[in-house]
């Protein structure tokens, strides 16, 4: 029998829910880590929100990323961290820009930081581990938000100093590629604009390459 691409008879529902889990994932906003209030997401949900994580594609299973949480206890430690790498790359950085800096870490009330790790195998290039990672990346906030939290992730230059690759004690093949924060958000943004339609095009071939 021809299939007419409609749900399975056993199943119903499954299209109208994936419709809605679509409808999510399309309506995403990022909520900056200042933004996000108690309560964060509880030790289980943390874990379910790696457990999406490791469903991203992975060439091989390598698992080239991890997760490290940084409780509130430890946002002193982060800040001194934070400061370490700015006067890394600013070694007159004082006052107010590093006041500010230091101040990051004390925002969203739970913090994930995504570690991608690169390992040497013939069949998977850097470039598709790194892929991987940032999928990984992508699921932890949709997950966050599937479980009615906000996300954000943020980097910028300082998770590639070496004051960051100390403070978390990467190794060689690691590096640091952002924070996300989680949390309640505080404020709530409108729809995101619709993409670009340019985002989307069909393949057409040079004339001297078709067959």
């Amino acid at each position: 029998m021809a299939n007419t691409g409609s749900a399975p008879s056993e199943f119903p529902d499954a299209k109208a829910d994936g419709l809605k889990l679509l409808h999510r994932i399309c309506t995403r906003r990022s909520t900056p880590p200042r933004h996000l209030a108690a309560p964060g997401p509880s030790e289980d949900e943390i874990r379910m929100i790696v457990q999406a994580a490791c469903r991203a594609p992975d060439h091989m299973g390598l698992k080239p990323f991890r997760f490290i949480v940084i409780p509130p206890d430890r946002r002193d430690a982060l800040a001194d961290a934070f400061e370490a790498a700015e006067r890394e790359l600013d070694p007159d950085i004082a006052g107010e820009k590093l006041e500010r800096a230091r101040e990051k870490a004390s925002h969203a009330p739970m913090l994930l930081a995504v570690i991608s790790r690169v390992q040497e195998n013939m069949e998977v290039p850097e470039i598709e581990q790194r892929a991987s990672a940032g999928a990984a990346l992508g699921y932890v906030v949709l997950a966050a938000d599937l479980l009615g939290y906000g996300a954000m992730a943020v980097s910028g230059r300082k998770v590639a100093t070496k004051a960051m690759h100390r403070a978390f004690r990467l190794a060689n093949n690691e590096g640091l590629l952002c924070f996300v924060g989680i949390g309640m958000p505080a404020k709530v943004k409108g729809p995101p604009p619709e993409p670009d339609p340019e985002l989307l095009r069909t393949w057409q071939p040079d004339a001297g390459e078709a067959g």
